[in-house]
């Protein structure tokens, strides 16, 4: 464990504030706050990087997702870097994350004593991500269009598209971390970007937590069920909540509710309380615990979540369950094999682009379980 942490913020106006430090007795000057920014600044994406600054050895951990925020630790002589690289990282996202939905209800020193940390992002929760960049979605939207396109005849599309200067590997980045695309040099110097996976965002029923409410709740059983047929398969005239059915409406409510499962997932709080409760009912004691999140921050999500139609709260027996589990999933586009037959007779593509992509193509389908 390291011999001190602290939380600092970098505000335009204040200058260094610390938020948070343990132990209490930890004292800093401006020099080692202005050379520990210093160091965060080399990075411009989520970064844990090591420092020694006048004799002590620094962890430094920073995101762009939190700008102007550091987590620091205090290393002792005795301890590697490199050994508590993963530990320190997810200890100052959970930190970070914590800080930014209620940094009131933040216990520095029992999050460092209970060594508890926030696992980098599902590929469920980069899938999510997709939705949440207007650029990546109208990326999303143009491939699944055309299967395959030259990144060059893509950049000038979404130009166009959004009528400002955009980086196209930027705006690509989510589809390529979450998987959907591939991007390759085809030839000596054109690079192609395939489309190899769609995405399907949609809310589940909360079928294993069904059956375990049937095992370990049966007081709740017909009162669930009942909450969750009435969302999912309400009396007419009503349609209810149905993913089965093709849409193909961009204003049908599936299609709008998409962005908002992807805004749930994304938040890694949100995701964190909702896994939990994937698998069974729990107290707000339980969620608290398996989560490492202090119970005030998982009030306020799971009320979050009561909002939008997620969990409910069963007041009697003191638990929340679920009501439906949003889920973002992928698929094999295999729509797009006469896109390429298409493409290849009208010499849009040559035949070797075209072999690529179905190699792809054959590869993710063998990947997907």
């Amino acid at each position: 464990m390291p011999e001190a942490t602290f939380v600092v913020l970098l505000d335009d106006f204040q200058g260094f504030i610390v938020k948070q430090r343990y132990p209490m007795t930890l004292t800093l000057n401006e020099k080692v706050l202005n050379l520990i920014f210093f160091e965060r600044q080399k990075e411009k994406k989520e970064a844990i990087t090591f420092s020694e600054i006048e004799g002590l050895n620094y962890a430094i951990y920073s995101s762009p997702q939190y700008p102007g925020w550091m987590v620091c630790s205090i290393l002792s002589t005795d301890e590697e870097f490199e050994d508590l690289r993963e530990n320190l990282s997810g200890s100052g996202r959970l930190i970070l994350a914590l800080m930014d939905e209620d940094s009131e209800a933040v216990n520095l020193e029992e999050l460092v004593k209970s060594r508890s940390i926030l696992k980098e992002k599902s590929n469920e929760q980069n899938l999510a991500s997709v939705f949440l960049t207007p650029s990546s979605a109208l990326l999303l939207e143009r491939m699944q269009t055309e299967g395959v396109e030259k990144a060059a005849k893509l950049s000038i599309w979404l130009k166009n598209q959004v009528q400002d200067e955009v980086d196209l590997r930027e705006a690509m980045t989510p589809l390529m971390n979450s998987g959907i695309v591939k991007v390759e040099l085809i030839g000596k110097t054109a690079e192609t970007v395939f489309l190899v996976r769609d995405v399907f965002g949609y809310r589940a029923p909360p079928v294993d937590s069904i059956l375990k409410v049937e095992q370990t709740l049966p007081s709740i059983e017909e009162k669930y069920k009942e909450y969750v047929s009435t969302f999912f398969s309400p009396p007419p005239p009503n349609k209810g909540y149905n993913p089965t059915i093709p849409v193909d409406d961009p204003n049908s409510p599936i299609l709008e509710d998409r962005e908002k499962i992807s805004r749930i997932l994304a938040d890694s709080l949100n995701f964190m309380v909702l896994d939990t409760l994937r698998d069974e009912p729990l107290t707000l004691g339980n969620i608290s615990q398996k989560t490492a999140l202090p119970e005030s921050v998982v009030k306020k999500v799971l009320w979050s979540l009561e909002a939008e139609k997620v969990v409910v709260h069963f007041d009697d027996e003191g638990v929340w369950a679920l009501l439906t589990n949003p889920r973002i999933e992928t698929f094999i586009p295999e729509y797009v094999l006469p896109l390429i037959a298409k493409k290849v007779s009208e010499k849009e593509i040559t035949p070797q682009i075209a072999r690529r992509h179905l190699e792809l193509l054959i590869q993710n389908y063998g990947e997907v379980k």
